[in-house]
C-alpha cells in the first residue's frame, strides 16, 4: 500500500510538471517564415507571425503585446539580413525569454545559407536611402529560398526537439517536394513573358524578377524608404512610356495613389499584390501567396489586367 503511495505521487508530481502543451511554440518576424515552420513543424509545432502579411516588413511597432506574445516562445525566426532591424532589437530583449535571444539555440537567422543578392560593395552610404549593408533581404520572394529555409528549420526543431526529428526531416522534405511542384506550374504560367519589364515600388521583386526571368525598370520609390516627388513620378512614367512599360507592382502597405499615378502617367496599370503570405485575400500561406501572385503578374503583363487598382 505504501509503494502505490508513493508511486501515485510520483505520476503526480510528473504531470505536475509537465507542459500541458509539448508542441515547439515558434515565433517568426514574417508571415512566410510562420508558414514554412508550420508545414515543417506540422502537428508538433505552432508558428505565428509578429509582423501580418499586409503590414512593412521594414517598419513594425515594438508594442508591449508583441514582447507579451513571445515570452513563452521556444523558437523565433528572424528575417535576417536586417529586415527586421528596426524593431526586433526592441522586442527580443522586451520579451524576457532567455530561450529566443541571439545566441540563444532558439533564435534563427533564416537567411542563413540563401544566395543573398545585391551586396552592396564598399561603405553604405544612407545618402542613398534605406540601403541594407548585407544584401536585399527580400529572398522569400523565390520559392526555392524557402526549401533552403525549410530544411534550416528542420535541423532546428530536431535539435531542440529530437524525439520528433525524423517527422520534421519528412515534412521538409514533403515541402521541398510540393514547392518543386509548384514552381514548375508558376515557371511555366510565367514563360510567356520572360524579359518583361515592371516597375515595383520598393526594390523587393529582385528575387522574384531573377527566378522568372524578369526585368526591373527602376521602382517607385526614387530611393529605398524614399517617397517619390510629383516630378519623379512624371519622369519615370515618361520614361516608362518611351520604353513600353506597363506594369507597376505595389503592396497593400505601400502608396497606392502614388502607384497608380505612375502607371496612369505611363499608359499601364498598377496592381496591389501580397508579397508576403496574408497579405490579401487567398494568400493564406506561401504555396497560395504564390498563386495569386503569379496569377496577379501574368495577368498583368498580357494585357488581361485593364484598370488601375
Amino acid at each position: 500500500m505504501k509503494s502505490l503511495r508513493c508511486m501515485c505521487a510520483l505520476i503526480f508530481a510528473l504531470l505536475a510538471t509537465t507542459p500541458a502543451h509539448a508542441d515547439l511554440k515558434v515565433a517568426t518576424s514574417l508571415t512566410d517564415l510562420a508558414s514554412v515552420a508550420q508545414f515543417v513543424g506540422g502537428r508538433h509545432v505552432t508558428a505565428q507571425s509578429l509582423c501580418r502579411g499586409y503590414e512593412d516588413p521594414h517598419f513594425v511597432p515594438a508594442k508591449p503585446s508583441l514582447m507579451k506574445a513571445i515570452q513563452h516562445a521556444d523558437v523565433f525566426v528572424s528575417t535576417g539580413l536586417e529586415l527586421d532591424s528596426g524593431w526586433l532589437p526592441l522586442v527580443l530583449p522586451g520579451s524576457r525569454n532567455p530561450r529566443i535571444q541571439q545566441g540563444a539555440k532558439g533564435f534563427v537567422d533564416a537567411s542563413e545559407g540563401v544566395s543573398v543578392l545585391e551586396k552592396p560593395s564598399g561603405t553604405v552610404n544612407r545618402a542613398e536611402g534605406d540601403i541594407h549593408p548585407l544584401g536585399n533581404p527580400h529572398y522569400y520572394a523565390d520559392p526555392k529560398n524557402l526549401e533552403v529555409v525549410a530544411n534550416h528549420l528542420a535541423e532546428v526543431f530536431s535539435g531542440l526537439d529530437p524525439a520528433n526529428a525524423a517527422d520534421y526531416a519528412a515534412n521538409a522534405k514533403a515541402f521541398s517536394e510540393r514547392m518543386e511542384a509548384s514552381l514548375a506550374k508558376w515557371e511555366e504560367a510565367m514563360a510567356p513573358y520572360k524579359g518583361a519589364s515592371v516597375v515595383p515600388f520598393h526594390k523587393n521583386f529582385v528575387y522574384f524578377a531573377e527566378r522568372f526571368g524578369l526585368k526591373l525598370f527602376g521602382t517607385v520609390e526614387p530611393k529605398p524608404g524614399i517617397p517619390p516627388s510629383p516630378h519623379y513620378i512624371s519622369e519615370l512614367a515618361a520614361s516608362m512610356k518611351k520604353e513600353g512599360v506597363k506594369v507597376v507592382l505595389y503592396q497593400p502597405y505601400y502608396d497606392a495613389d502614388a502607384s497608380n499615378q505612375v502607371a496612369k502617367k505611363a499608359g499601364g496599370v498598377a496592381i496591389e499584390v501580397a508579397s508576403e503570405a496574408g497579405g490579401l485575400p487567398g494568400t493564406d500561406d506561401v504555396f497560395s501567396k504564390f498563386d495569386v501572385l503569379v496569377s496577379s503578374i501574368a495577368g498583368a503583363l498580357s494585357g488581361k489586367t485593364g484598370a488601375q487598382q
